[in-house]
């Protein structure tokens, strides 16, 4: 059996505060910032892709361009190289008036004492080199990519040939 208290306890009412205004964004504003964020890389990331195709196609040019300046440089190397051969070189001395002289006379440097027979060559001596020496040509390797004939020649000796 229960006794009934005589007193009952009451809970007390009493009015809530009103709540304060939020300083919170509204619920809009996060999303946007997310998606603008978002379309800012997106963009960024077209632009980077766009150079990144921009600078491919200048890198080909670039590589295509030197391969071609390497095959004028082996085509001008061997023309050089052709030209300073001590044949041409006798025969470009021969052109200006110069004659071989088969006195050969040496300086010894440390002591300045001179050896051999220091006589004038009058241009009797030795035959004459009248025409340019037939020196055979290599033909130059041809590259892939490459299929034009090398550069013609500009020497006139070359050209007379």
């Amino acid at each position: 059996h229960s006794e009934v208290p005589t007193r009952v306890r009451r809970a007390s009412l009493r009015a809530v505060p009103a709540p304060r205004p939020s300083r919170s964004w509204p619920r809009g504003v996060f999303p946007a910032i997310v998606l603008a964020i978002m379309a800012l890389g997106m963009v960024g990331h077209l632009l980077m892709q766009t150079r990144i195709q921009e600078q491919g196609f200048e890198l080909a040019g670039l590589r295509s361009e030197a391969v071609q300046l390497a095959a004028e440089q082996s085509i001008l190397q061997a023309y050089l190289d052709r030209q300073s051969t001590p044949q041409m070189l006798a025969y470009a001395a021969s052109e200006l008036g110069m004659v071989a002289n088969p006195y050969t006379t040496f300086l010894i440097l440390p002591t300045g004492e001179v050896q051999g027979t220091n006589l004038p060559a009058w241009g009797y001596e030795l035959p004459v080199i009248s025409a340019p020496p037939d020196l055979p040509t290599q033909r130059t390797p041809v590259t892939s990519g490459d299929t034009a004939d090398p550069p013609a020649p500009t020497d006139p000796v070359v050209v007379a040939q």
